[in-house]
């Protein structure tokens, strides 16, 4: 983390903003955010100092996408390509006997929630929230490492609230200790490198471990140490680390929170994770993931799992072009953009979409000539180049994201359309000569 931010510092100073007046916890990093995207931008943001805290507050680290892909050295445009790629090469972690995340150690009485700065995000949430909390666990039957994120609401000073609703690894290794009537070991790293966030996000098989993936996106060895109390492994550079275990059989209450969707909820695994340490730096910063349908929530929910998506289906469609997820969808519409020489390649994209990222519920295929990034273009293929009658397919009951208000016991429908040109089709697309062109470009200019 601290690599990342001498970067913005002095090479893209007005990509951060520091806060030196004291600012109340609660609500404040969230409104500054929101008001800043309202304004057209997404910066850093860095609260130096926080009403009753000692730590400073590091906020809306992962708004930019172009921020993050020049935290793994490459280009907006390349980072498909570079992420999918370090997917390929994984480079094992570096076990280290220590770092400097462990420099300050809290145990037994020491051990004290309330007095890490974490704050309330929207006033209908039930607490305090740990947003940008990775959770590091091992599989308990294989071993191997796991690195997710999860909801985390502050309950006690010792005692957080948990929801698993993704229902990936982090949920089916909680299912399995639950099975044997064991705890499950965690701890909760808050605050790394990018390259570790986007790790913790990325889509992988369930025998790999998201630290190897950070090593790639880094291009060296991850440092990484054994955690004091729990046997988890941990960024030996973190900023802060909370240490404890998923109880097992034990469930109560978590939630509302405002989600990704712009809507609260309470829908949640209603897991609970009891404390046994908080390790730290000795000038650690707190970083808060900026929740809700912000900017930053959206770009880091996406971003990671839009590569390993866009690189598989590079790999089965040869006439995939790209595609879009627009941010007025949340995680729940993509735009796909096809090279079309046959029928039913428009469908098979779709559906192949949407069995690798469950979270879709809204698939519009269209042709080559139609930017996905540009929903106008995109509606305006949808308007003439599609038929609802032939080109429209619902899956039904289908698996979903939980968090999706409109659906009903993890299941929903998917909508699949075709808005690309059918073989009979023969209409020509309105062109202005290229002299024209120039000559209006040369009267404005």
């Amino acid at each position: 983390m601290r690599t990342f931010l001498d970067y913005v510092r002095r090479y893209e100073p007005t990509q951060i903003v520091t806060i030196s007046d004291e600012v109340p916890l609660d609500y404040t990093a969230t409104a500054m955010a929101f008001e800043l995207e309202r304004r057209g931008s997404s910066p850093i943001l860095h609260f130096e100092r926080i009403t009753n805290h000692d730590l400073s507050l590091l906020a809306n680290v992962c708004a930019s996408r172009d921020l993050l892909a020049k935290s793994i050295n490459t280009q907006t445009e390349n980072f498909y390509e570079t992420f999918g790629t370090s997917l390929d090469n994984l480079i094992p972690a570096e076990m280290v006997s220590g770092g400097s995340v462990q420099e300050v150690v809290w145990e037994g009485s020491d051990v004290d929630l309330n007095k890490l700065p974490i704050p309330r995000h929207f006033a209908q949430d039930a607490g305090p929230y740990i947003t940008a909390g990775m959770l590091a666990a091992r599989d308990p039957d294989t071993g191997v490492g796991n690195l997710a994120y999860i909801r985390l609401q502050v309950k006690g000073s010792r005692r957080m609230g948990a929801s698993l609703h993704s229902r990936q690894h982090t949920w089916d290794y909680m299912r399995r200790a639950e099975l044997k009537k064991k705890d499950l070991p965690v701890a909760i790293v808050i605050g790394a490198h990018p390259a570790v966030m986007l790790a913790g996000a990325a889509k992988m098989d369930i025998d790999q471990d998201e630290y190897d993936l950070a090593g790639a996106l880094l291009n060296q060895p991850l440092p990484i140490c054994k955690a004091r109390t729990v046997d988890v492994n941990i960024p030996a550079n973190a900023e802060i680390v909370i240490e404890g275990h998923l109880l097992a059989g034990t469930h109560e209450p978590e939630g509302p929170f405002g989600e990704y969707t712009g809507y609260v909820t309470g829908r949640s695994t209603e897991n609970v994770l009891e404390v046994s340490a908080i390790t730290m730096r000795g000038d650690a910063i707190y970083v808060d993931i900026i929740p809700g349908n912000s900017t930053e929530h959206l770009v880091l929910g996406r971003i990671a799992k839009e590569a390993w998506v866009y690189k598989r289906m590079k790999e089965v469609l040869p006439f995939f072009v790209d595609f879009h997820y627009p941010s007025s969808g949340t995680h729940y519409h993509c735009y796909v953009r096809i090279d079309k020489s046959a029928e039913g390649q428009a469908k098979q994209a779709a559906q192949l979409l949407v069995a690798l990222d469950h979270y879709v519920k809204l698939v519009i295929v269209v042709d080559k000539d139609i930017d996905p990034v540009d929903q106008e273009s995109v509606l305006w293929a949808l308007a003439t180049r599609m038929q609802a009658d032939k080109d429209v397919s619902i899956l039904k009951d289908t698996l979903c994201n939980q968090l999706d208000p409109s659906s009903e016991n993890g299941l929903g429908a998917k909508m699949l359309i075709d808005a690309t040109k059918s073989s009979s089709f023969s209409a020509e697309k309105i062109s202005i000569p290229e002299n024209a062109k120039r000559l209006a470009e040369s009267l404005l200019d």
